[in-house]
């Protein structure tokens, strides 16, 4: 098998960016306070309505990271098919 020309293509560079990822929320999991929260203030309209609550802010990062990760995971997916797509138009 040859090697890829797309750099996104990479299982293994995909690999070591998510294993980037999941360090940094490990590292962030464990600086954060637990008991930070972000008061979130009461919203109310026609449509919805929610009460104040508060959101703990350990779990930011978290929603960051793991948004990233499907960032890097679909980007990897898209580069994989367009080329095998390329390799089929080719033969």
């Amino acid at each position: 098998m040859e090697k890829s020309l797309n750099p996104a293509a990479s299982r293994e560079r995909m690999l070591a960016a998510l294993a980037g990822l999941v360090v940094l929320g490990v590292l962030a999991w464990f600086t954060i306070d637990p008991s930070a929260v972000f008061h979130v203030h009461g919203f109310d309209n026609r449509y919805m309505g929610f009460e104040g609550r508060d959101v703990p802010v350990r779990w930011l990062p978290i929603l960051f990271f793991g948004l990233f990760g499907l960032r890097i995971v679909s980007a990897n997916l898209r580069a994989r098919f367009e080329e095998s797509k390329e390799a089929q138009r080719l033969m």
